[in-house]
């Protein structure tokens, strides 16, 4: 059985200068608590995934890639943005000895998913996108979507995203446009 309040007293300790960030965590816990129990997966895993997802956010590069495989850092140069995630996972599997490749593959994969996402992963994956302290435009949309059909409210997150993304001029890794296609596959 694992101590959530641990490692939330562990993240809170890390993010004690970003206490917004920390906010933003304990409610992406609160959305994938309520979408696991909606969709009845044990809230355990899904709970560990969402308060260690962001834990390495504010990590420099350099923190950030110290466990990633030369090969994970070159695939990712031109989207940085992902190392975190990897860190976080990383960080938990090393320093913490979580070897539950579940709970590791949600956090590593809570950016934009990866093209084998079991229902752990999905459910870190949207909370982070529509945990209720999320604003923009279509947030209330994909969170009423989330509870309904969670493979297309992840589908339609994901192609708005990369919509928004192209249009901003931001790099997309070839990765986010296959997870597109595969999560498309299961609406």
């Amino acid at each position: 059985m694992i101590d959530i309040n641990k490692y939330i007293d562990i993240v809170k300790k890390k993010l004690k200068d970003h206490p917004k960030r920390f906010e933003h965590i304990l409610r992406v816990y609160e959305m994938a608590i309520e979408l696991a129990n909606h969709y009845n997966i044990s809230t355990e895993q899904v709970g560990l995934a969402a308060i260690f997802h962001d834990y390495a956010k504010y990590d420099s590069i350099e923190e950030q890639t110290k466990y990633l495989s030369s090969n994970e850092i070159e695939n990712y140069k031109d989207t940085p943005v992902i190392y975190h995630a990897f860190s976080a996972a990383k960080v938990l599997e090393h320093e913490y000895n979580i070897k539950d490749k579940i709970i590791l593959n949600a956090i590593k994969y809570h950016v934009w998913g990866h093209k084998e996402m079991d229902i752990v992963t999905k459910i870190v994956l949207i909370s982070d996108k529509i945990e209720k302290g999320r604003t923009y435009s279509k947030a209330s949309y994909f969170r009423k979507l989330a509870f309904e059909n969670l493979n297309l409210a992840i589908y339609e997150f994901l192609n708005d995203n990369i919509i928004y993304l192209e249009k901003n001029n931001f790099t997309i890794h070839n990765e986010q446009k296959e997870v597109l296609l595969f999560v498309h596959y299961e609406v």
